[in-house]
């Protein structure tokens, strides 16, 4: 017995209806829009993760200002520390502890890997839109259906090609 293996594809498109033009258009706009976005959100995290060391020295250098002698400087350099920590978490999502003031590389790395990561997703689906705008159809293989062929039917077929 032979097997007659048969595909079912699926085809969108056609000459008359470009579908793949239309989305691959609409992504190409969603992901230039979503590139520039997270690529901000990007150097943004950088900056603050870089600028985190130089506000806690800003924080300490104006609480010193205030002098020991009234007793605010403490209060005044965690309120200000504080305010520095919330702004990186606000910006990069990077969280340190109370009674730390300085970021590790696991911080800084978790800080800033988030923000790339994005980033180089929207260029994949900025590439892939790309495919869908050069493509007029999209064939994509559904099902994969055997049909057993009897030997009638392979002697009925080569007899006909031998006349």
């Amino acid at each position: 017995m032979i097997l007659l293996k048969k595909l079912v594809l699926f085809k969108i498109g056609s000459k008359d209806a470009q579908l793949p033009k239309l989305v691959g258009a609409f992504l190409i706009v969603l992901s230039i829009l979503m590139l520039v976005h997270s690529g901000a959100v990007m150097f943004d995290s950088w900056q603050s993760i870089k600028g985190f060391d130089e506000c806690v020295i800003n924080s300490y250098k104006s609480a010193s200002e205030i002098g020991v002698e009234n007793g605010m400087d403490k209060v005044v350099y965690e309120l200000k520390v504080r305010d520095c920590k919330e702004s990186l978490y606000q910006i990069s999502g990077a969280q340190i502890p109370g009674g730390v003031y300085t970021l590790s590389l696991r911080q800084m790395a978790t800080a800033f890997l988030g923000p790339v990561s994005n980033f180089f997703a929207w260029a994949l689906v900025f590439l892939f839109a790309l495919f869908l705008f050069n493509s007029a159809s999209v064939v994509v293989p559904v099902e994969q259906v055997e049909i057993p062929l009897s030997t009638t039917v392979k002697t009925v077929a080569i007899k006909k090609k031998k006349k």
